[in-house]
């Protein structure tokens, strides 16, 4: 079993600054998962009310979901946020929302849920506007992975030749190529499922965004690591 986990971005700019769209787009997710629970009557599939195409969206399965998205979206959102703007960034969250949604009422064999999809278009711009930006990402490997890791780099404890953890940095660029093959993989591993599969859809929507932004956008502002 091998877990990872982003854990910080290195930024130098605009790092204090807490954009306002994804303030709101988190506090909304939370303020639903109190309202509603499990969220499960907010769900989209194909016999939902024509609404749920983006209140699923807004819904989480647990309180586990709802962090692990809202972790993901805090960290790589507020930098895209802050290079897109308020108005395209919720362009790129709520549009991605709508089409995902949109598509599981017509498509899906049962009920959707959770934020996911958005977030994966969040990520993949991050990765495509700010390619040098440095993550840490932590890790949790256990044995077989950890003799694979130890064969490259042999810990320091015996115990380590079972549990392993530790960080690592890795520019994000390699998201580009790292988090769609890890969604495809998991649907060959897997089998065919809309968790893999919402994600894969997040990530085409949000290389649609960034090829709709303006040149103002992709070339005109630059943010340093």
């Amino acid at each position: 079993m091998f877990f990872l986990i982003p854990t910080r971005i290195c930024e130098t700019n605009g790092r204090d600054s807490i954009p306002a769209a994804n303030a709101c787009l988190i506090a909304a997710n939370v303020v639903v998962y109190f309202l509603f629970g499990s969220g499960i009557g907010l769900a989209v599939g194909p016999r939902t009310g024509f609404t749920s195409i983006l209140t699923y969206a807004f819904a989480h399965a647990s309180p586990a979901h709802l962090l692990g998205n809202l972790w993901i979206l805090w960290l790589f959102g507020n930098p895209v946020n802050r290079r897109l703007g308020n108005l395209w960034y919720l362009f790129a969250y709520l549009g991605t929302s709508l089409a995902l949604g949109l598509f599981a009422r017509l498509f899906a064999a049962g009920p959707l849920l959770g934020a996911s999809g958005a977030i994966f278009a969040v990520l993949i711009i991050f990765c495509m506007l700010m390619p040098s930006a440095i993550v840490q990402v932590g890790y949790v490997a256990l044995l077989p992975i950890t003799l694979l890791i130890g064969l490259i780099r042999p810990p320091s404890h015996w115990l380590n030749w079972f549990i392993r953890w530790d960080t690592f940095a890795a520019r994000a660029w390699i998201g580009l190529f790292f988090v769609p093959l890890l969604q495809i993989w998991g649907l060959f591993t897997g089998g065919w499922n809309w968790t893999n599969t919402a994600h894969l859809f997040g990530l085409v929507c949000g290389l649609a965004v960034v090829l709709m932004l303006p040149d103002r956008i992709t070339l005109g502002r630059r943010v340093a690591y």
